[in-house]
């Protein structure tokens, strides 16, 4: 079975072009459920922090906790945005036919590094 050319200036073929794509569109599903999970969980967290605030036996501990519980969700909200971007920019990638080209040096990618993280827009070496 002979293997197809590049396509545009990315140098991965049609076929591997669109077993990432696949990839890229699990990644895309399981990030936007993960988001949706944890915005909510930081929506109960605010209306058990505002639940506490009205009573009147509220202790110093249990507000650092939730207060240190919200930081932690924040943090891990922006991460999985961040991943979400990084995934919508790599689909473009793929439909504008430079998927798989690094954006600092402008050598591929090596295969090893997308299959481990399909959104990777930069080479190993360029991230060092």
């Amino acid at each position: 079975m002979e293997k197809s050319s590049p396509v545009d200036n990315t140098p991965l073929t049609e076929e591997e072009l669109e077993h990432f794509g696949k990839k890229l569109n699990i990644e895309k599903e399981q990030a936007e459920l993960k988001l949706e999970q944890l915005k909510s969980d930081l929506d109960e967290l605010s209306e058990g922090a505002a639940d506490n605030q009205s009573s009147q036996d509220h202790h110093q501990a249990d507000i650092a906790s939730m207060e240190s519980r919200k930081t932690t969700l924040l943090s891990q909200i922006e991460q999985e945005q961040e991943k979400l971007d990084q995934i919508t920019i790599a689909l473009d990638r793929i439909a504008d036919g430079n998927y798989g080209i690094c954006i600092e040096t402008g050598r591929p990618i090596q295969k090893e590094r997308l299959e481990f993280m399909p959104y990777a827009i930069r080479s190993v070496v360029a991230k060092r």
